[in-house]
């Protein structure tokens, strides 16, 4: 059991920052191999070298690879470099996702047909290309794990957000449909909804800014997948939603 733990192959996509990053970083102070996807070279260097320095992380365990989910060429590439370097795929955190094209505000009225398929296709499609791509591997090893990154959102729209929350409804679809494709085959399925995280994904509202008043740290999600990760494997959790407890507010002293 031991030797099957430490060859666990763990392939993070967004690893660059966000939720994808805390995971890799969590991951990293166990034993196995990371595999980290993003769009942006610079964001994988610097992640790289944090690994480096805080948790002595091994260079031959960790491969980086500059890849879009919303290319199904990419996904295969990512799928294949996977098991030329490691051999075997055990879990796809697919947590690469973008909030809006652009940082304005728009009602669907609104919304042009490119600012729509940007965030589908990164997120929706992107699941889906994520998902299928290790689903080989993972069918002829009659086992692994998939997490899928959705929101809140995806269980209630939100104003000014459609093409966000139709993508997270989306993904949590297709993650439905998937487990009940594969679980007979020993692969488990999961979706997590967070609901207000600290990212920089809230920096993708541009002027808007609208950051919450209670928000959750990323690590926070981050420990929560992994603990989702260590369930037993006859066990696993529909859709959980993660969320920031609310603050109190403070009283001030009576005089």
């Amino acid at each position: 059991m031991q030797e099957e733990t430490e060859n666990k192959v763990h392939i993070i996509t967004g690893a660059g920052s966000g939720i994808g990053r805390a995971c890799v970083k969590l991951l990293s102070k166990k034993p196995g191999k990371l595999v980290l996807v993003d769009f942006n070279q610079e964001s994988l260097d610097s992640l790289v070298v944090e690994l480096k320095q805080e948790s002595n992380t091994d260079s031959n365990d960790v491969l980086t690879l500059n890849l879009s989910v919303s290319s199904a060429s990419d996904m295969s590439k990512m799928a294949t470099e996977t098991m030329e370097r490691f051999g075997r795929i055990d879990c796809l955190i697919a947590s690469a996702g973008i909030l809006r094209l652009g940082g304005t505000l728009k009602m669907i009225a609104d919304t042009s047909l490119e600012e729509w398929n940007a965030v589908l296709e990164t997120n929706l499609t992107g699941t889906f290309l994520s998902n299928q791509a290790v689903l080989p591997a993972m069918l002829e090893q009659k086992r692994g794990d998939i997490i899928n990154i959705s929101s809140t959102s995806g269980r209630q729209g939100r104003p000014f957000d459609g093409p966000y929350s139709a993508s997270k409804f989306g993904i949590i679809g297709l993650s439905e449909s998937l487990a009940e494709e594969v679980s007979i085959q020993g692969i488990r399925v999961q979706t997590v909804l967070p609901d207000a995280v600290e990212t920089p994904l809230w920096d993708q509202n541009g002027p808007a800014a609208l950051k919450p008043v209670s928000a959750l740290p990323p690590e926070r999600v981050a420990e929560f997948i992994l603990f989702l990760l260590d369930l037993p494997r006859d066990t696993y959790l529909p859709n959980p939603v993660i969320a920031p407890m609310k603050q109190r507010k403070k009283r001030g002293k009576k005089s």
